[in-house]
């Protein structure tokens, strides 16, 4: 995972130009974590636009990229997790369907 900088007190990862916001917040994530998160341009869009992390907290750029690697990790299994679950509910739909049809036969 390239990009992670390093700064005196911090480590930094970004995401996305700077320039593509009109404006930049902080806000913490965890204990020595926090992130930037943008209005992007001309929308109502707010995105992350960089991790920032407490060299207090994180003594090497290998902790850095591990915390990041178990985040990207646990996205990817919250996302399964709502595929598997728009299957299951269109599934459910389908068969409450096929009941409804098979009742009005009845």
């Amino acid at each position: 995972m390239p990009g992670i900088d390093e700064y005196p007190n911090e480590w930094a990862y970004r995401v996305s130009d700077p320039d593509r916001f009109e404006r930049i917040r902080s806000k913490d994530v965890t204990e020595g974590v926090r992130i930037l998160v943008g209005k992007v341009k001309g929308t109502d869009r707010w995105e992350i636009q960089a991790y920032r992390f407490s060299k207090e907290r994180f003594k090497t750029k290998e902790q850095v990229r591990n915390w990041l690697e178990k985040r990207v990790e646990d996205i990817k299994a919250e996302i399964k997790s709502f595929l598997d679950y728009g299957y299951w509910n269109e599934t459910r739909k389908r068969l409450l369907a096929m009941y409804l049809q098979c009742s009005k036969l009845a």
